[in-house]
């Protein structure tokens, strides 16, 4: 009974969720007026209220968990995977589990209340749609994975009220419909792990099967890819030629195919998303992303012209 399963019960591997807190970045610095302005905001002045924001979520997240974890200490203890976890196993003390929740939830809240107003209130809803989610929520297919999916959208969107820019429609969609692939992907996966015995571990179950969730899961991942190459267009269709920045969409579209595809073929990269990133397609996948979309952004124009420079007399258009 260690702090070792004190920290585990706060569930640290989790928090890459919370890192959408800087997306923000992305979104104010890839806009169609100022397209490669990212950089700019890469300061202290920018960067400390984001990653204090961070620590916000990461503190309320964990109370959350904290909670669950409670509130499911039955039914984790006869789950193949979740009877490990430090309340059902006993490795943490009930009392204990508690008073931390509560020091975490007061440390989110003050620290969220003294960085934004409304930043404040998005954590408060994020604490509403989380504990709605615990008690009730769940038990309904489809609604479940929203809830989730609001969550998600919560802490993009709360990331623009401390970086002081606006938030747009391309981060609430595209942020959705992704946290619809996890969401219904968690689903698939703990179908295939608990087989028939799935609605004795989960109510949901008795809602989902294999196809509904397969169905789910083309089609939010397509939405993704779709919305993506949407937004590349859009911001970029007036200066293209300088920021082809839709040279990204097919490894995007890559990427999305090789998450799902780890999903189907039974990964426990659905159930733990952050798994994802040990998969050498996903990482060879993410590098060549960066690569492209940095390159596109903010070194393609001095890259052509230094290339159109080597054959001077070659009349390309």
């Amino acid at each position: 009974m260690g702090l070792k399963a004190y920290v585990k019960l706060m569930r640290p591997h989790q928090w890459y969720k919370n890192l959408l807190v800087f997306i923000a970045l992305i979104f104010a610095g890839v806009r169609a007026d100022q397209p490669n302005r990212m950089f700019d905001y890469l300061n202290i002045e920018s960067l400390t209220p984001l990653i204090l924001g961070f620590l916000a979520f990461c503190a309320i997240s964990s109370f959350g968990y904290i909670i669950n974890d409670i509130a499911d200490r039955k039914e984790d203890a006869v789950h193949p995977e979740k009877r490990n976890r430090p309340i059902p196993s006993g490795e943490a003390k009930f009392s204990i589990a508690i008073i931390l929740a509560m020091v975490l939830f007061a440390s989110g809240l003050v620290t969220s209340y003294i960085l934004h107003p409304l930043f404040f209130l998005m954590v408060v809803l994020y604490i509403i749609n989380s504990q709605f989610y615990n008690f009730y929520l769940r038990n309904w297919a489809i609604v479940d994975v929203a809830s989730i999916a609001f969550g998600f959208i919560l802490r993009a969107v709360s990331g623009t009220f401390l970086l002081h820019v606006p938030f747009t429609s391309w981060l609430i969609v595209g942020i959705f419909f992704f946290a619809l692939v996890l969401g219904f992907g968690k689903r698939y996966n703990e179908l295939q792990l608990l087989g028939d015995d799935a609605a004795d571990h989960k109510f949901v179950f008795t809602q989902y099967n294999r196809e509904i969730l397969q169905q789910a899961i083309g089609a939010s991942s397509t939405w993704v890819v779709m919305f993506y190459a949407l937004y590349t267009y859009q911001n970029f269709m007036d200066i293209m030629a300088d920021f082809p920045v839709m040279l990204t969409v097919p490894i995007a579209a890559g990427l999305m195919l090789r998450y799902v595809y780890l999903i189907y073929s039974g990964s426990p990269v659905g159930r733990k998303p952050h798994l994802a990133f040990k998969d050498k397609g996903i990482i060879v996948g993410t590098i060549l992303f960066a690569f492209v979309f940095f390159l596109t952004l903010y070194y393609w124009v001095p890259l052509r012209d230094f290339i159109l420079s080597l054959f001077p007399n070659i009349e390309w258009w």
